[in-house]
C-alpha cells in the first residue's frame, strides 16, 4: 500500500492491517440566509455543517432531507447544487483508530429557517446556531472537517471541487 497513511506491519509475504479503521459517506447541507450560515454543533465537542450519514441503499439528497428532519424538524427543504465533495481521513485515537470520509456538501434552501431565530435541535447532543459566514468565522469556530474552512466560500460561489486531506 505505498502513499497510504494507515501504518502496516509487514507479515513477510503480505501486509496486515493492525488498527481499526472505518468509512463514512455524508451528505451536509449548506443553509446561507441573509449573509449568515447554519453551523451545527456536538455539545461540548466540535462545529460542523447540518447533515449526516448516507445509509446503505440511499441516495445522497435523500440521505440529507431525512438528516435534516431528524436534526431540527425541517418537513420541507429543497436540496439544491452540488458544491463539491469532501475527502478527509483522520487519526480518531492516536496510532489505534482511524476514520475515512467522503463527504458531499449541497446547497440547501429552507423557508422555515431564519437567522433572526435559533434552530431548536430534536437530537439532546446537538445545537445549532447562525455566524456570518466568512473564512475567518469558520475557522474561529474550528468548523470541520478543517480543510472545510479555507474551502467553503470559493464553493459557494461556485467553484466546484474535489478537495482531499490527501492532497493537503
Amino acid at each position: 500500500m505505498s502513499g497510504s497513511k494507515i501504518p502496516y506491519v509487514n507479515k513477510g509475504i503480505s501486509e496486515v492491517l493492525v488498527l481499526a479503521t472505518r468509512f463514512r459517506h455524508i451528505a451536509r447541507a449548506v443553509i446561507v440566509k441573509e449573509g449568515k450560515i447554519l453551523i451545527a454543533m456536538m455539545k461540548g465537542a466540535h462545529s460542523f455543517l447540518p447533515g449526516g450519514g448516507v445509509e446503505l441503499g440511499e441516495g445522497a439528497k435523500s440521505a440529507l432531507q431525512r438528516e435534516l428532519k431528524e436534526e431540527l424538524g425541517i418537513e420541507s427543504c429543497s436540496v439544491g447544487r452540488f458544491l463539491g465533495a469532501i475527502e478527509v481521513f483522520i487519526e480518531e485515537i492516536p496510532n489505534e483508530a482511524y476514520l475515512h470520509e467522503a463527504c458531499h456538501l449541497f446547497e440547501v434552501h429552507v423557508d422555515s429557517l431564519t437567522p433572526s431565530s435559533k434552530p431548536e435541535s430534536r437530537e439532546s447532543h446537538l445545537e445549532f446556531y447562525w455566524m456570518e459566514f466568512n473564512e475567518e468565522n469558520l475557522v474561529s469556530h474550528d468548523v470541520l472537517p478543517k480543510v472545510i474552512q479555507k474551502t467553503l466560500p470559493s464553493l459557494y460561489r461556485g467553484k466546484i471541487q474535489w478537495i482531499s486531506s490527501f492532497e493537503v
